[in-house]
């Protein structure tokens, strides 16, 4: 019998956590309508220890990999998943159950293809830091390209049927969740449904992200082409709207506004090309809103 629901969880030397987010997905599920698949991803086997409690658990699946990549791992997780819902986790974040199972009751009776929740951001003391909700817009599209923007892979659930030509893009080392979004955005038309209960748990600590060793100018310059990608997408079919080109230039001026003196000249492009694509629009910063 095929399980309704597949949580694919990437993972690589995380064997604190990785138990935690794995008890997390098969909280508050019958055992038959959910499977969990762990692709673990390079050379590190310190998994093998951190999984012996899920061994003998049948809705529990291991796909262990060469490649040291988590989107590879995402991948090859997504393409053996046998659910009609696809959820993402990472080995060091968890779940909500009673958020979750809201996001599953709510794919499986209003038949869009995703829905969204909010994720709580907490210390290494479980403090919380901040809940970062959904943004107060009915297009998925528009919440993704604004500075505004969720995308954390703990927030989303996927109906399988609209990521069938959908894949996580290996060359890319930072910032994948935006781009995957982005593109699955830019690929179709997709319905969707917000929750703002919290559905799971981003931690930060002190063990390596590779989002932490990159410099926020770096990680900023590496986001824009991909909203300038799907900005572009959706203009040559015609996809593009009055609130979805307020979003891309209010998502590049968030990003000038942050760290213009880091590269002025490369910054100042970007601003112009954000006055061009809407010129009414301005970060929500006083000064930028001043006269000349």
């Amino acid at each position: 019998m095929k399980p309704l629901i597949s949580v694919v969880i990437p993972t690589a030397n995380r064997p604190l956590y990785l138990p935690r987010a794995i008890g997390s997905a098969l909280a508050g599920i019958d055992r038959k309508d959910i499977e969990v698949i762990v692709v673990p991803n390079g050379p590190d086997v310190s998994w093998r220890e951190a999984m012996r409690y899920y061994y003998n658990n049948p809705s529990v699946r291991v796909i262990p990999i060469r490649e040291a990549n988590a989107n590879i791992a995402r991948n090859a997780g997504m393409s053996e998943a046998r659910g009609e819902v696809i959820r993402f986790l990472d080995d060091d974040d968890y779940l909500f159950p009673e958020g979750a199972v809201k996001q599953y009751d709510l794919i499986h009776s209003s038949g869009v293809d995703v829905v969204s929740g909010s994720v709580q951001l907490v210390d290494e003391q479980n403090c919380c830091l901040r809940v970062w909700h959904q943004p107060d817009t009915d297009d998925l599209c528009t919440a993704v390209l604004g500075p505004w923007r969720n995308c954390l892979p703990t927030a989303h659930v996927y109906r399988r049927s609209c990521l069938r030509s959908a894949r996580w893009n290996p060359a890319t080392i930072a910032r994948q969740d935006v781009e995957w979004l982005l593109n699955l955005c830019a690929s179709r038309e997709l319905s969707w449904h917000k929750i703002k209960d919290i559905v799971g748990i981003w931690q930060q600590h002190s063990d390596q992200r590779v989002s932490s060793r990159i410099h926020i100018n770096e990680l900023s310059k590496i986001t824009v082409p991909m909203i300038l990608t799907t900005f572009e997408t959706l203009r040559k079919e015609n996809r593009l709207n009055k609130s979805r080109s307020e979003a891309v230039s209010l998502g590049l001026w968030s990003f000038t506004a942050r760290v213009f003196l880091f590269d002025p000249f490369y910054w100042s492009k970007i601003a112009r090309t954000a006055q061009k694509i809407h010129p009414g629009v301005r970060p929500h910063y006083a000064n930028y809103n001043l006269p000349i």
